[in-house]
């Protein structure tokens, strides 16, 4: 018969509470309808995973945590990268609000509600440029209608 096995030192960490949610809101503007084709990219220190346009829920243990969220396409190979540290509390609800730009080349915007829509400086004149040649193309097109 063996002698009796002293009981073990506690050696682990005490567990580390509740898990808190992290509360990714993926927004594009308006005039960037094309964008809803892609689904946005989410990676959390370093594991990638798909995300959703609106309100992602994810559950996560307590700590710190990089998050990077982009937009995968072919030209450019990411639309709007953006990085951002974050400390996810035990049982707490983060609330985080990452924007696509409106320029495909500028950078995306993370963080706290309310984010601002980057690209702007791009995206107006090449409107308002595109909006000129559609009407002189209009004017050249009544032009050729009246004179026949």
């Amino acid at each position: 018969m063996q002698p009796p096995v002293p009981p073990a030192q506690w050696q682990q960490q005490p567990p580390p509470g509740p898990p808190g949610h992290l509360v990714l809101d993926i927004r594009r503007h308006a005039l960037g309808f094309m964008l809803r084709m892609i689904s946005p990219m989410i990676i959390l220190n370093g594991y990638p995973m798909l995300g959703r346009w609106g309100r992602n829920v994810i559950p996560l243990p307590p700590g710190q945590y990089h998050l990077h969220v982009h937009l995968p396409y072919v030209m450019p190979q990411r639309i709007g990268p953006a990085d951002l540290t974050i400390w996810l509390q035990p049982a707490m609800a983060l609330d985080v609000e990452y924007r696509a730009p409106l320029w495909a080349y500028a950078r995306g915007a993370l963080g706290p509600a309310p984010q601002p829509w980057n690209g702007k400086g791009c995206f107006i004149p090449l409107l308002v440029l595109l909006v000129i040649m559609l009407t002189l193309l209009l004017a050249l097109f009544l032009a050729a209608l009246l004179s026949v």
